[in-house]
């Protein structure tokens, strides 16, 4: 049974093919879907550690996984994703943030913090909500072990604004 269920999902995409994928195919997931898996970071084989949208827990009211851009959206000043990481060893961590910003909506401060320690940087313009860059961040210090890694927006805006969208945070 199980070789059938595995040709069926490779024969139609995968499990991300529009059999599997109700997001794909809708504005708006269902109650209770959520378009993305929020799982505990490890650390890579090339030694980075890679916060992604897609394994993020989003919290807020506005914050949208867009499956397309494999990016959250709509991330206001209320919002903000959650990352459980198991990080090997303690010391400080390049901080490089992929993401994409409309250039009247850049300038916004951001802050990444852990339970040790916070990062504070600036949302530098991207050229659109389609063009995605990396920005270098700065350092943060991690300690080891299993911990909640946050990133939200330091910056207060009024609603209709957006801090930016959020692909991936690498940790190296």
């Amino acid at each position: 049974m199980l070789h059938v269920i595995i040709l069926f999902t490779w024969f139609f995409g995968g499990l991300h093919s529009p059999f599997f994928e109700y997001s794909l195919h809708s504005g708006k997931p269902k109650k209770g879907f959520q378009a993305n898996l929020p799982a505990r970071i490890v650390k890579g084989a090339q030694g980075q550690y890679h916060l992604t949208a897609a394994k993020g827990k989003a919290i807020g009211p506005d914050i949208k996984f867009m499956p397309e851009f494999q990016a959250f959206g709509w991330f206001t000043s209320k919002d903000r994703v959650e990352w459980e990481a198991d990080i090997q060893k303690a010391g400080d961590y390049q901080v490089d943030i992929i993401y994409s910003v409309d250039n009247a909506e850049a300038g916004k401060e951001f802050i990444l913090s852990s339970p040790t320690s916070q990062l504070i940087g600036k949302v530098l313009p991207s050229g659109s909500w389609e063009t995605y860059r990396t920005l270098k961040g700065g350092k943060i210090h991690l300690a080891a072990g299993l911990q909640k890694i946050e990133f939200k927006s330091k910056t207060q805006f009024k609603a209709g604004g957006a801090i930016l969208d959020l692909r991936e945070i690498v940790l190296r």
